[in-house]
């Protein structure tokens, strides 16, 4: 879909991550008078052992199986604390939980399984992929901003491998452009796309910072007070003028013309101010997420193992400048690779308030607003195994040519994880 140049070629290190994935949940039943509850799932794991942790507030009788078998029953609760229960679990798995309709308390259920799996190899991110309405307004905002680097076009205006990997079940045509800070470009790019024909969807960017999903990307300036004053004489929409927040970052959001979120931050760190734009570099790319726990378990499992906490709360200004008449406050984690040298981190925020609980776009990748991630990857054929192995869902089949190829994973929340890198090999069902 996009041009992979600039891929970094690494030799090949036997590492392994390790994480304690949550493998279903965590989910939270309310129990309501008279109306009794029973849930029935299917979820993917590894074979061995595992556990399922439950949340008894107020619960005196449930039943819950796994895999056919009552792993909890009435005995099980006490009303009130945690308790934990061994699992084993297999590749392919079924739950089934019953609650009885009192009229108060609530039980939350979570099964985790401490998994330790080879480093799927992520050399480091290649892009965030943005879809706007008009490419050629996008290329403008890109070159008002400061983005000296471009390709374009880039990639193939239609394509069959791609579509069926984007979750397309049709042939799309698109407009491609690559935007980066330096000339010649560099990874990470911005990845630019107008889906346009039948291809084209008309769901609107998310309205909101806090919705689930990926809701922004966050570039640093050297001079945020001036770029500010630049950008909003050349028609830039922000939320506000720049902020300073609870932990002393000082920053401002704006919407391009789609209504996409990106955010700039202040920062000691580059050249001197010019009297024009003054972005030095990508410094993360926001994903909002349900469980905090979840994500970062996930993550982790697939390399960024280096992690600073990032929660923040406020009010007036601060929430404001988030678009937001009243207080905010979200727990946060930021991560990245370790020896990470473009430094661009994956930044996890789970709002608290105000929660929006709406799921991130479904497949296929064609909505208005930033809606995937790529990572690079030595051998895809390798990686590709690995999720596999661990049980993760793929949106589609691979996609481009053995040189260069894609692939999606979804994250815990939904969230569209690109895999991009040669095929070294053939995975076993391709060569059967």
């Amino acid at each position: 879909m996009a041009l992979f140049s600039g891929v970094v070629s690494l030799a090949g290190t036997a590492v392994a991550n390790e994480a304690n994935l949550t493998r279903f949940g965590p989910e939270t039943y309310e129990l309501v008078r008279g109306e009794p509850q029973t849930r029935v799932a299917h979820f993917k794991a590894i074979d061995g052992p595992a556990k399922l942790i439950l949340q008894d507030n107020g619960i005196d009788y449930a039943k819950i199986s796994v895999n056919g078998i009552e792993v909890a029953g009435p005995e099980s609760f006490t009303g009130e604390g945690e308790r934990v229960v061994p699992l084993t679990l297999a590749k392919d798995n079924s739950i089934e939980i019953k609650v009885p309709g009192k009229p108060e308390g609530s039980l939350g259920v979570r099964i985790t399984q401490h998994t330790v799996a080879d480093d799927i190899g992520i050399v480091q991110q290649g892009y965030f992929g943005l879809n706007t309405t008009d490419i050629e307004r996008q290329r403008e905002l890109y070159k008002t901003l400061g983005f000296i680097g471009e390709i374009y076009p880039a990639g193939p205006e239609t394509s069959t491998t791609f579509a069926r990997s984007l979750g397309f079940l049709d042939d799309y045509l698109i407009h491609v452009s690559l935007h980066s800070l330096k000339n010649p470009p560099e990874v990470p790019f911005v990845d630019t796309v107008q889906f346009r024909g039948d291809s084209f969807r008309e769901e609107p960017p998310y309205e909101k910072l806090n919705h689930l999903g990926m809701a922004y990307a966050t570039y640093s300036t050297t001079d945020l007070d001036g770029d500010y004053e630049y950008l909003k004489s050349q028609g830039l929409d922000f939320l506000s003028a720049p902020t300073e927040a609870p932990n002393g970052e000082r920053f401002v959001f704006f919407r391009d013309e789609d209504g996409i979120f990106i955010k700039f931050i202040h920062t000691d760190e580059g050249p001197e101010p010019t009297p024009g734009p003054n972005l030095v570099e990508l410094v993360n790319t926001n994903m909002n997420v349900s469980d905090l726990e979840r994500s970062v378990a996930f993550y982790k499992l697939l390399g960024f193992t280096e992690s600073a906490p990032a929660s923040q709360a406020g009010g007036g200004e601060f929430a404001a400048a988030h678009g937001f008449d009243e207080p905010i406050a979200f727990e946060g984690v930021d991560l990245s690779l370790p020896g990470d040298t473009n430094r661009a981190t994956l930044q996890l925020r789970q709002w608290t308030t105000p929660y929006d609980g709406s799921p991130p776009y479904p497949a296929p990748v064609n909505h208005l607003g930033i809606d995937r991630i790529n990572f690079y990857v030595e051998d895809l054929t390798r990686a590709i195994k690995i999720m596999q192995d661990l049980g993760f869902e793929q949106l589609g089949p691979i996609g481009g040519m053995p040189e260069i190829a894609i692939v999606f994973f979804y994250d815990p929340d939904g969230i569209k994880v690109q895999i991009a890198g040669p095929q070294k090999g053939l995975l076993k069902d391709e060569e059967e």
